[in-house]
């Protein structure tokens, strides 16, 4: 969220809808699946009264919303399904932590989904947010890609779990299909790091502190996102029993320790990260001293050499060795043999 997106916030009431996120002005899509029976129906809406709660009893709706831009829309969808203002006024806004909040009519979870492009390895994110009751669930995410592509696919077979499953075990392949995302995101970050640390060794170019600091700042943005997610995960294991089916439990358990192993490369990575910049600033103050041990060096074979040409360059009127036939190249062999014994000791001390 931009500074800006915060100040126009400032002085509303709570509950106050709006989106802080950046503009934009495509269209609204609201896709539709309805499950019944081992029966699904799947439609893209036309009209907003078509994500009005299903009527069937033992029936799931699932209401899912590409882009939250559009607060009206976002507002009334809630409002069909009793959700809290405080709720809807966190659904627009952003920049939110990921957390969960148990309502009495239904559980909202907020999480932050990472994606990376295969081509250009350029790692995006947004907010992906979630209410979900007995018989209802609506998710929302800023994007118009869908991000739930691979779970239309799973609910398309008969065959799976997934389609006769409560919206509990739905809800969990949602955020156990986030987490997977990380694991790709990360794959990929560390592919970056060992091609840092290859570099850095051979190479050490200038271009590599921007690299770095890239990479630590997105894990340092990673972390802020993943790190609160494991209570999320631990708040829907033990303080909503009812609402989670004793067979969704031991997915959440499996997919606490995904949420723990993320954790884990992650801070793996920052420390990576932080070794590579320590040793980067490292090897710029060697080749720093390097530059200071020859100027040093040049310095000190010159300064006899200035000396004796300063005694002879003085303007007194009577210098005897200037009278003398060979004291010019007398002088020059000295300075020779001056410099030659420093540069000698130099190089036998390891200065050079």
């Amino acid at each position: 969220m931009s500074q800006d997106d915060t100040r126009e916030k400032v002085g509303f009431p709570p509950g106050t809808v709006i989106h802080t996120g950046p503009k934009r002005t495509e269209r609204v899509i609201i896709n539709i699946t309805e499950f019944f029976e081992g029966e699904i129906r799947e439609y893209e809406v036309d009209s907003i009264e078509d994500c009005s709660p299903i009527q069937k009893e033992g029936a799931i709706k699932w209401v899912h919303v590409k882009g939250v831009h559009d607060v009206d829309i976002v507002q009334q969808i809630c409002e069909y399904y009793d959700v809290h203002p405080l709720i809807i006024e966190d659904i627009p806004s952003v920049g939110q932590r990921p957390k969960i909040e148990v309502m009495s009519q239904g559980i909202y979870i907020v999480l932050r989904s990472y994606d990376i492009d295969e081509k250009t390895e350029e790692v995006s994110s947004e907010q992906v947010s979630i209410v979900f009751g007995k018989d209802f669930i609506l998710t929302f995410q800023e994007n118009p890609l869908d991000i739930f592509e691979s779970i239309h696919t799973r609910i398309r077979q008969p065959e799976g779990r997934i389609r006769n499953a409560g919206p509990d075990y739905l809800v969990y392949t949602f955020l156990d299909l986030i987490v997977d995302k990380y694991f790709a995101v990360l794959e990929c970050i560390g592919d970056r790091i060992e091609d840092l640390e290859d570099d850095l060794i051979e190479i050490g170019s200038t271009d590599m502190l921007t690299h770095i600091y890239q990479l630590k700042r997105l894990l340092l943005a990673f972390r802020r996102h993943i790190w609160p997610l494991r209570q999320v995960v631990l708040k829907l294991q033990r303080d909503v029993p009812t609402q989670i089916q004793e067979e969704t439990q031991v997915f959440l358990r499996d997919l606490y320790d995904h949420v723990i192993r993320v954790t884990d490369h992650v801070e793996t990575y920052r420390e990576s990260i932080t070794g590579m910049l320590d040793i980067y600033l490292s090897r710029i103050s060697n080749k720093m001293n390097e530059v200071m041990q020859v100027l040093t060096v040049i310095s000190t074979v010159f300064i006899p050499l200035t000396l004796m040409a300063s005694i002879y360059g003085m303007n007194w009127q009577w210098i005897p060795e200037l009278e003398f036939y060979y004291g010019y190249p007398v002088f020059i062999a000295l300075m020779v043999i001056v410099a030659l014994i420093l540069i000698s000791y130099f190089r036998r001390i390891g200065w050079i």
